[in-house]
């Protein structure tokens, strides 16, 4: 999902991290009558990597973290380009994990906002 979505991590502080993608239309979206717009699938995908992402800094060593629960909020549609998704841990416990993430155009317009509860497993 990383290469279908061109993302890459640009930032990962513990608990925090930002993740950079470049989304077209050709590949993640589609014509309107207002232009181009990003699927919510992509957008959706896009949160989720930046709030695994966030957890699994916080991992324990030998620990590997998955997605129990996702909610995507979408604000308004994204327009094709470079899309940034900020995650945050909001709360960690010895196997559980509550994250949030928003997701904004490159010009800071945020277009989505997602929590999620993880799991941690292994470790």
């Amino acid at each position: 999902m990383w290469a279908n979505l061109g993302a890459r991590l640009t930032g990962q502080d513990a608990g925090d991290v930002v993740v950079e993608a470049h989304l077209t239309s050709d590949a993640h979206g589609f014509e309107t009558s207002r232009g181009s717009i990003v699927h919510g699938g992509a957008i959706a995908a896009l949160a989720d990597m930046a709030l695994a992402s966030a957890g699994a800094s916080v991992a324990g060593d030998g620990q590997s973290v998955t997605t129990v629960d996702l909610r995507v909020d979408f604000l308004q549609p994204a327009r094709p380009g470079r899309l940034l998704a900020r995650g945050h841990v909001q709360r960690r416990t010895r196997r559980l994990c509550f994250a949030a993430a928003s997701v904004e155009q490159e010009d800071g317009t945020v277009v989505a906002e997602a929590r999620a509860l993880l799991a941690y497993v292994g470790g």
